[in-house]
This record gives C-alpha cells, structure tokens and sequence, in this order.
C-alpha cells in the first residue's frame, strides 16, 4: 500500500472520527459540561493534527529544496565540463591550432555523459541541435549564434532567465570580434 492511500485512510478514519464525536455531543449528550468537554476534545486532536501537518509540510519543503539544490550541483558540475571545452577551444584557436587535446575531448565525453543523466530532455535535444550545426560546413558568425543559443539553453536549465540583448559567446571572442559578431 502506497504511503499516500495510507495517508487517506487514516485521514478518513480521523475524520468520521471526529465527526461521530460531534454527532454524539449535540444528540446525545444532554448535559452542558459533558458537551463542553467533548468539544475540547476535539478541539485538542485538531489542533495536533494541525501542529504535526504543519511539521511534515515544513520537513518535506526542506527536503524538497535540499534535493534541488543537489540536482543543481551535479547539472553545475556537468555545465562546467561543457565551459572548460568551450574556453579549451576558444584559447587554441586564439593561438591558431586547430587541433583538439585529449583533455577537451576527455571534458567533452563527461559533459555528454553528464548531459545523458541529468539534462533535460529538451536540453539533450538541443544539444543535438547544436553538435549537428557546428559539425556542419557554415559561417563563423552563425556557429557562434548557434553557440550563444545552446548557452542560452545551459542557463535556463540552471534556472536563469536571459534576454536576447547580451551575446554570451562575446565573453570569449576580442573586442574586434564582438563588433563584428553584433553586426
């Protein structure tokens, strides 16, 4: 049995409960006191459930937000293998090699293996997207719009909201670059 059915039962048993207690205070019970005393009854058991919900609804928020903040960790972690390429790349072509290094094609195979647990599906489907235009033959220009959509997508996974005003690639490119790329 599910730990909610169990939930729901108890809650039901409780409640006939209290409401069977009611029903034989006001028709059964003739006496002012004895009335009195069963209200205060109720009114002790209700006030408990209320103190022990309101606990379990604070400890299960606070589990809830440690859990996300440990998703959040581990996509971060991801997140970075994918920067350390990006920023690998970017220094070697700065320095005219057009080679990868074991270490950035090494950071790129954690990113995707990062990305396949804990990248959305939506993330992992633009990624796709992304690989698939850089590998293609094009333009600088669109590879690194192209590139400034997939970090885009990397900070609304994170829970950022971005305008389109700022180019995040700019980061990495030369001031005579930035120009260019805005035009």
């Amino acid at each position: 049995m599910g730990k909610n059915t169990l939930q729901y039962i108890l809650t039901s048993i409780l409640s006939i409960f209290l409401v069977g207690l009611c029903i034989w205070a006001l028709w059964f019970l003739k006496e002012a006191d004895d009335q009195i005393a069963v209200f205060g009854i109720i009114a002790v058991i209700l006030a408990a459930i209320t103190s022990v919900l309101t606990v379990s609804i604070s400890n299960n928020k606070a589990r809830q937000r440690e859990y996300d903040l440990l998703i959040l960790k581990e996509k971060q972690e991801v997140f970075d293998h994918f920067y350390e390429t990006l920023f690998e790349i970017s220094n070697s072509t700065l320095k005219g090699k057009n080679t990868l290094t074991n270490k950035t094609m090494s950071e790129m195979m954690l990113f995707k293996r990062g990305l396949m647990n804990w990248g959305s599906e939506h993330l992992i489907g633009k990624y796709l997207e992304y690989e698939e235009t850089i590998s293609a033959q094009g333009s600088n220009q669109q590879k690194l719009k192209d590139a400034d959509e997939f970090l885009r997508e990397i900070r609304k996974e994170m829970g950022f909201e971005d305008s389109k005003k700022l180019s995040l690639m700019s980061i990495l490119l030369k001031p005579e670059a930035r120009k260019e790329l805005n035009m």
